[in-house]
Parts: C-alpha cells; sequence; structure tokens
C-alpha cells in the first residue's frame, strides 16, 4: 500500500507543478497582449499610475523583458502581439520558418513568466 500511496503522491505533485506552469504561461500571453496593446495605443497625457500597483508593475517588468530581445525577437514580438500577425504570417513576411517563429514566440513567453511571474 506505501508504494501505491508514493506513487499516487508523486503523480498529484507532478499535476500540480504543470498546472502552475500551465496558468503562469498563460498570465504570461496575458500580460503580454496588454504590452502589445499598450504599444498599439500609446496612452496620451498624464495617468497617474501607483508603482505599488501590481498591474503597473508587472507592465514594466514585461517591457524590461521585451527591450531585452534580441532586435529580431523583438520584432517578431511587435508583429505579434502589437499588430496582431499569426506566427504563420510572420514567418511569410520575414522568409523564415514558421516553427523558428513559434519557437520565439514561445521563449518569449517563457522569459516573461519566468521573469515577471516568479
Amino acid at each position: 500500500m506505501g508504494k501505491k500511496l508514493n506513487r499516487t503522491a508523486g503523480k498529484l505533485r507532478i499535476e500540480a507543478l504543470q498546472n502552475q506552469r500551465k496558468e503562469r504561461i498563460v498570465k504570461a500571453g496575458l500580460l503580454l497582449e496588454r504590452w502589445g496593446q499598450q504599444e498599439r495605443v500609446p496612452v496620451i497625457g498624464d495617468v497617474e499610475s501607483n508603482e505599488t500597483d501590481s498591474e503597473f508593475i508587472e507592465d514594466q517588468m514585461t517591457a524590461e523583458v521585451v527591450s531585452s530581445l534580441t532586435a529580431n525577437q523583438k520584432h517578431i514580438v511587435s508583429q505579434h502581439w502589437s499588430q496582431g500577425h499569426s506566427a504563420a504570417e510572420i514567418a511569410e513576411m520575414a522568409n523564415q520558418p514558421r516553427n523558428e517563429i513559434r519557437q520565439t514566440l514561445a521563449f518569449v513567453i517563457e522569459q516573461v513568466a519566468d521573469k515577471v511571474l516568479k
């Protein structure tokens, strides 16, 4: 009985960790969507942002992650989240393999999840 309980507990821990990772990836995607919206429609005028506001901090950290990317990665990120192009469209425009574009987008999501959503 002990071995079966240990296996079950191990499976539950793994499932819990996988679910946490999925939630972080989804949240990172939402942060990048919000970043893209801000790039599309810049804030006009003085908007008072509280620097202790969690959304403000997340947005700042997301922008920092994006600014730390290579020029090619920034271009792909901008094309996808700011201009709304799909990976296939970006690949066609950039004359790059679609899989490479998808990998870049996944890498950026992972970076935001790791650096913003610790």
